[in-house]
């Protein structure tokens, strides 16, 4: 019980760590190459994974919490190191995907 109370934190970790890199697609000073590249993909699908996550597995206010310090946080660290901080992200999807309540729809 006591860990899928720290599961939406996971939530908040992998948005913030994959939103620089999904930021990167909607600025025009983006190279082509940093748009097009498998990584950018990659994060992009960790961050819109796990802002799903949050409003379906937590309802619309906790929802909202969740996306919004993911947002602040993420704009906030500029993390350096993209490679790193999207593997960050994705171990960050898995372990909230193994604490998160199941939720049969």
């Amino acid at each position: 019980m006591q860990l899928q109370m720290i599961a939406p934190v996971f939530l908040v970790l992998a948005i913030a760590l994959s939103w620089p890199r999904l930021s990167s697609i909607f600025r025009s000073e983006t190279q082509i190459a940093v748009a097009t590249a498998p990584l950018t993909t990659i994060a992009s699908a960790v961050g819109l994974s796990a802002l799903g996550l949050a409003f379906a597995g937590n309802g619309p206010w906790l929802g909202m919490l969740i996306a919004v310090l993911g947002l602040l946080l993420g704009r906030a660290a500029q993390i350096p190191a993209p490679p790193l901080a999207v593997w960050l992200a994705i171990l960050s999807l898995a372990a909230y995907l193994q604490l998160a309540p199941t939720t049969l729809v």
